[in-house]
C-alpha cells in the first residue's frame, strides 16, 4: 500500500514515500531543518519527494501524519497539508505522535522520548520496547520530569537541550523521521483526514485575546 508520511512538529520537516510497513531503507525520504519556515518548506519538499519516488499524489493509498506534540505552528502546517491532500484524493489518514515515532526507532530497549516544548518545558513519555507506552504523555519542567527517565534510553530534541539533566542514557541528535513513520504506521487504524486531531498537551504559545465591550443602551 503506497504511503506518504509527513512530520513537521519539530525543527525537522520531513516527507517519505514507500509501502506501508517498509523499513526506512526501503522508502524515498527527504527532510530539511528550519526554525520558522515550516509552511514554506513543506510544499516543495512534498513535490520533490513524490517525484523522486516516481509516484503521483493520486497513487497514494494512505497518508501518515505526525500529530505532535511539538511546535504549534509546524504541527498545524503538517496536519492541515495532509488533511487537504486526503480530502482531495479521498484517502484515509493514520495519525501518529512525535513521541511514538521516536520510540519506534529504538525498539530493543525501554525508552523515554522527550520533545522540546519551549517555555523551559518538555513533552515526555516513556515506552517499553517499541511503541508500548507505560504511561501518558506529559508536559512539564525538565528538572521535574528527568527523574522518570532513569534507567532508560533517552531521545529527542528536548533531552538534547537539557542534556545535563538526562544523563548518560541520552542518544543525541534523534528526531521524528518521516522514513520511520512508514514502518511505525503498519497495523494502525486509518480514518478520514477531518477526524485526525492534533496532540497539543497544552495551550498554544500565542492566543488571540478578545475583549467584548459591555452593551450600553
Amino acid at each position: 500500500m503506497l504511503t506518504l508520511a509527513v512530520t513537521s512538529s519539530t525543527s525537522i520537516v520531513g516527507v517519505a514515500v514507500g509501502r506501508l510497513g517498509a523499513s526506512p531503507a526501503e522508502v524515498t525520504a527527504d527532510e530539511v531543518v528550519t526554525d520558522r519556515r515550516h509552511a514554506e518548506e513543506l510544499t516543495p519538499l512534498l513535490a520533490r519527494t513524490v517525484a523522486k519516488a516516481g509516484a503521483a499524489f493520486s497513487d497514494v493509498e494512505r497518508f501518515v501524519v505526525d500529530v505532535g506534540p511539538g511546535r504549534f505552528t509546524g504541527l498545524r502546517v503538517g496536519l492541515a497539508t495532509v488533511r487537504t491532500l486526503a480530502l482531495a484524493t479521498d484517502t484515509p489518514v493514520i495519525g501518529i505522535t512525535s513521541l511514538e515515532i521516536l520510540a519506534w526507532a529504538e525498539p530493543s530497549r525501554p525508552l523515554v522520548a522527550v520533545i522540546d516544548a519551549r517555555r523551559a518545558e518538555v513533552f515526555q513519555q516513556r515506552f517499553d520496547h517499541g511503541m508500548t507506552a507505560t504511561g501518558p504523555a506529559t508536559v512539564g519542567r525538565p528538572d521535574d520530569l528527568a527523574a522518570a527517565a532513569v534507567g532508560a534510553t533517552v531521545v529527542g530534541d528536548g533531552a538534547d537541550r537539557y542534556a545535563e539533566l538526562y544523563g548518560s542514557g541520552l542518544l543525541v541528535g534523534r528526531a521524528p523521521s518521516a522514513a520511520d513513520m512508514i514502518g511505525a504506521a503498519a497495523g494502525r487504524p486509518a480514518r478520514p483526514g477531518r477526524e485526525i486531531a492534533p496532540c497539543y498537551l497544552r495551550d498554544p504559545d500565542v492566543q488571540i485575546n478578545v475583549k467584548t465591550r459591555p452593551v450600553t443602551g
